[in-house]
C-alpha cells in the first residue's frame, strides 16, 4: 500500500479509487498464486489501457504529423507504442519495482522483463483512464510515454 502511494506521487495522479492501482499492479502469476479468480490480475486493465493509448497516440501524430498518409501513421505509432519501447517509459518510472508478482515470475526476473512490464503501463493508463477519465489518461500518456519519444524510438532503432 505504501509502495503504491510512492508510485502515485512519482507519477503525479493520486487515485479516487486506490483499487484500480492496486489491480493495474497484479500480476497474472500473483493471482495464480494467491488462487485469487483470474479477473483479478491486470490484463483486463492491459486491454482497456492500450486502447487508449492506441487513440492519445494515434491523435498525437494526427495533430504533429498533418501532412502523413495513414499507412505511414499506423506503421509510426505501431513502433511508438511496442513493447521495447513501452518497457523504457515503464523503467524510467521503475513500474517493475510496484508489481506483485508470484514467487517464480520474481525470481525468473519479471519485474525486468520488458513484456510484464509493458503490459503493467498499459494496465496503469487502464486505471487511470476508469478512474479519472480520458483527460487524465491522455495526460499520463503525454507526459510518460510521448514525452522524448523520438529518443525513446531511437534508442531501439540503432
Amino acid at each position: 500500500m505504501n509502495r503504491l502511494k510512492e508510485l502515485e506521487a512519482k507519477i503525479g495522479y493520486q487515485f479516487q479509487n486506490f483499487a484500480y492501482l492496486e489491480h493495474a499492479m497484479r500480476h497474472s502469476s500473483f493471482c495464480n498464486e494467491k488462487k485469487l479468480n483470474r479477473l483479478e490480475n491486470n490484463e483486463r486493465l492491459e486491454f482497456l489501457g492500450d486502447a487508449v493509448l492506441e487513440l492519445v497516440t494515434s491523435e498525437f501524430l494526427f495533430d504533429k504529423y498533418p501532412e502523413m498518409p495513414e499507412g505511414e501513421a499506423t506503421r509510426k505509432r505501431a513502433s511508438m507504442v511496442c513493447e521495447q519501447t513501452l518497457a523504457l517509459c515503464a523503467k524510467e518510472i521503475e513500474l517493475g519495482s510496484y508489481l506483485l508478482l508470484g514467487k517464480g515470475e520474481e525470481l525468473t526476473g519479471g519485474r525486468e522483463r520488458a513484456s510484464v512490464t509493458s503490459d503493467a503501463l498499459e494496465a496503469l493508463i487502464g486505471a487511470i483512464y476508469l478512474d479519472g477519465g480520458f483527460t487524465n489518461a491522455k495526460e499520463f500518456v503525454e507526459k510518460f510515454v510521448l514525452n522524448g519519444i523520438e529518443e525513446k524510438q531511437l534508442f531501439f532503432d540503432s
